[in-house]
């Protein structure tokens, strides 16, 4: 041990000069091998504790600039080190401001926050020069909703041969969140589909898009889903009939002419199911009760379809429907009495009427040309007759498309036993 102790101590000082040697060779080694150096990195920006403002109906009504804004992070270490951060930079470098502690804030605030940054995900040996920007303003606006119907925008065309359907969505609606600012300034909601997309795939994952009056987009909103579902399927197309119908009777002396239908029949499109069903689109009635001119009616098509069907673009939208009136000619025909039926004669009493009756009759010229006086046939309702003369109306059995005027004759009636002289019916 001695002998140890004796050979430990021999030339001390010369030994601890070679250690110091030693020493600062191997820092002078691991200097040139392994430099310090310097490198600036860039990542975005990340909110931290935002649920402070959501808990008390607050929100960042900047927040979309400030998760795009880039921050520049300068940073010291080993150029090993830099390297391995180079190589893994989205894991282990980040940017935050932390909004916990916004307990304070109110709407209409503007508050500057500190940028932290984090390096080396827990790593030691990594020194921050500098960050910019070193702190951001966050404004915060009261937190809103509202809810929104999907409206879809097919951009570019398709054959003439191929009819998309209406597209199906799910959902149907969509809440729009964030500052009341950006929200009330939402007037739709749109969702954007390319036509060569919905003939290959039907089933759409469309990303909706708020849009102000103006048309342009509205940042800083978020939506209660990512992606909405568009669904499309192919339909066929079909030529359907127009059918008119017309209910009442023209006024006296008038008749109802030609009734004209523009287009007569529409093409539509639909699924098969769906046109295998329609087979005549049926208009409402016109009415042309007392009618003494023409009338004119407009029919808006889309209101006379079935659900799931639709017009073909291009088709007339309307239908145009025309009845035309006419005034009837004349002709006076004379009818014998012995044609008039006398209804509800009572025992004990004698009817007299005239040998003969003028009637002006109305009509198409084709229509009156044919008709004589001895074809026409009457009726005279005479329960309520007394002794006496009475003015009574004729019910003429016309023709139709024949109109009468009104016929009136006087009927004497009497006793039995009275005057045998007059004619008796």
């Amino acid at each position: 041990m001695k002998r140890f102790q004796e050979l430990l101590m021999k030339d001390l000082g010369w030994k601890l000069l070679s250690v110091a040697i030693a020493t600062t060779m191997w820092f002078m080694v691991i200097s040139i091998n392994q430099p310090i150096d310097t490198r600036s990195y860039s990542t975005t920006l990340q909110l931290v504790g935002e649920e402070t403002l959501t808990a008390r109906g607050l929100t960042v009504a900047n927040r979309e600039d400030l998760t795009n804004t880039k921050i520049s992070i300068k940073v010291k270490a080993q150029r090993t080190a830099l390297d391995r951060l180079s190589q893994r930079q989205a894991d282990l470098i980040s940017a935050s401001v932390d909004l916990s502690d916004l307990t304070y804030a109110q709407d209409g605030d503007t508050i500057t926050l500190p940028v932290e940054t984090s390096v080396g995900g827990g790593a030691t040996g990594y020194t921050v020069e500098s960050k910019v920007p070193g702190s951001v303003e966050i404004q915060v606006e009261t937190l809103a909703a509202k809810e929104f119907p999907l409206e879809v925008s097919l951009n570019g065309e398709v054959t003439e041969d191929t009819h998309l359907s209406t597209p199906k969505l799910i959902p149907e609606t969509v809440m729009v969140k964030g500052a009341k600012s950006a929200v009330d300034s939402v007037v739709a909601v749109r969702l954007s589909v390319n036509a060569a997309d919905a003939v290959q795939q039907r089933d759409l994952q469309v990303k909706p898009v708020a849009y102000d009056k103006d048309g342009n987009t509205v940042s800083g909103v978020t939506f209660s889903v990512d992606t909405v579902t568009v669904s499309y399927s192919l339909n066929e197309a079909k030529q359907v009939p127009v059918q008119v119908s017309v209910t009442g009777s023209p006024a006296e002396g008038y008749h109802m002419g030609e009734v004209t239908c523009t287009p007569k029949t529409v093409s539509v499109i639909g699924a098969k199911e769906d046109l295998d069903k329609l087979n005549v689109i049926s208009l409402d009635q016109i009415d042309v009760s007392g009618a003494t001119s023409s009338i004119s009616h407009t029919f808006q098509l889309a209101d006379y379809l079935p659900e799931g069907v639709k017009l073909e673009k291009g088709s007339s939208s309307s239908v145009q429907v025309l009845v035309h009136m006419e005034k009837g000619e004349e002709k006076t025909v004379t009818v014998s009495s012995d044609q008039i039926q006398l209804i509800n004669a009572q025992d004990g009493y004698q009817y007299h009427l005239p040998e003969s009756v003028t009637v002006a009759i109305n009509g198409e010229a084709g229509l009156i040309s044919g008709v004589e006086g001895s074809e026409l046939t009457g009726q005279v309702d005479v329960s309520n007759l007394t002794e006496g003369e009475h003015s009574v109306t004729v019910d003429w059995s016309l023709p139709s498309g024949i109109t009468a005027e009104n016929s009136i004759i006087t009927i004497e009636v009497t006793a039995v036993g009275g005057d045998e002289s007059d004619t008796e019916s």
